[in-house]
């Protein structure tokens, strides 16, 4: 993730990201939640970024959620979302992906 360009350190608040994902499901988008470990604008921290899917592959939206702990990105992420794990085909900095 530390190559997606033009994302912006515009953090998030767990209110943010509802607004985000409600507009998101009113507009029948598609939206995943990335989490990385390894996000060069928040060092030592962890991050969620919300990335849209589209036929033209997608982007992330600006701004991310930022935490200490896994824990407490959980809390800040939308309500209502299904947890994947990383699979063979995610950058190594992907923890996981909530959509």
């Amino acid at each position: 993730m530390d190559g997606c360009p033009g994302r912006g350190s515009t953090t998030h608040d767990s209110w943010d990201a509802q607004v985000l994902q409600n507009d998101a499901t009113a507009r029948v988008t598609w939206l995943a939640w990335v989490v990385s470990n390894t996000d060069l604008e928040f060092p030592g921290q962890l991050t969620a970024r919300a990335h849209t899917s589209d036929h033209h592959g997608g982007h992330y939206l600006l701004g991310a959620l930022v935490a200490d702990t896994l824990d407490e990105l959980h809390a800040m992420l939308p309500v209502g979302l299904t947890r994947h794990g990383r699979t063979s085909l995610d950058p190594p900095d992907v923890v996981e992906v909530w959509d």
